[in-house]
């Protein structure tokens, strides 16, 4: 964008938004941010959480990985990503989105909110979010320096902003990261409603008890099917190999996190929203 302070950009000579961040559209222009995000996801976010998964011993503590898993056959765990930000650009005088939880508008329930301010955050230009579903305890995402971000339940605590009174603009990347044990499991290309996602996650019956290990902590196919999955592009994926073994004390060698079977950047999904 040619600025040196992304909190002034309500002061660009460029005022419309879709014309400022046009540059987005040429994939040679964007090929640079992107590929950022893209390590900043499996270089940084993918390993957090999985160490945050870890000291509880997410990945063992299931009786498919007890019982299921073969002794010389390495265990993967695997994380799906968007595979775009969501890029958020809110001037002074501008409203963004009102109180609402993720899956309200078909986002899998399994997934986990990033909220990367690019600006210092504060007062109304923050995104304001509750700890807990159904909590009400709102608070501001408020950082005061470029590089602190923010991991939230976003599928299932509201959040929302405000108008922005403030005098500073804030530009933030938002997306979301669910982890799944890998075990070949069924295509998520076939349509499901949210609703009926929520159903099948409220209620137990004898069917699932064979498709899917109600022990695992971690997502389960059905759980990751949402209305972003039933066409390819929203999402990539990135998998941590946990060993011949599968304990935590042994990785094979080579980097902690490997890209799926597509090493390519994927085009961004319209679905993602502005500018596309």
């Amino acid at each position: 964008l040619e600025v040196k302070d992304l909190s002034l950009l309500h002061q660009h000579s460029i005022q419309d938004k879709q014309n400022l961040l046009s540059p987005l559209l040429d994939p040679k222009k964007r090929r640079a941010f992107h590929l950022c995000y893209d390590n900043f996801v499996t270089s940084f976010c993918i390993p957090l959480l999985h160490s945050l998964a870890m000291e509880p011993q997410i990945f063992t503590n299931s009786s498919s990985s007890r019982n299921n898993h073969q002794p010389h056959e390495p265990q993967r765990v695997c994380y799906r990503y968007q595979a775009f930000p969501c890029l958020r650009v809110i001037r002074p005088g501008e409203f963004s989105i009102g109180p609402h939880c993720d899956m309200a508008y078909g986002h899998s329930m399994g997934n986990i909110n990033f909220h990367i301010p690019l600006t210092p955050t504060f007062g109304t230009n923050a995104m304001y979010a509750e700890s807990h579903p159904g909590r009400e305890d709102w608070h501001p995402l408020k950082t005061k320096s470029v590089g602190l971000g923010f991991s939230f339940d976003g599928a299932r605590c509201l959040h929302f902003t405000l108008e922005n009174t403030t005098h500073q603009t804030r530009v933030s990347l938002d997306f979301r990261i669910a982890i799944h044990r890998d075990k070949g499991a069924p295509s998520l290309s076939s349509h499901i409603h949210n609703s009926d996602m929520m159903m099948r996650h409220s209620i137990r019956n004898d069917d699932d008890e064979e498709e899917i290990d109600v022990h695992d902590t971690l997502c389960n196919w059905k759980m990751l099917k949402d209305n972003f999955s039933t066409f390819p592009g929203y999402y990539d994926e990135a998998y941590v190999d946990l060993g011949a073994h599968s304990t935590m004390s042994h990785f094979n060698p080579g980097p902690v996190v490997h890209k799926g079977d597509d090493f390519g950047l994927k085009d961004p999904d319209k679905r993602v929203g502005f500018p596309f």
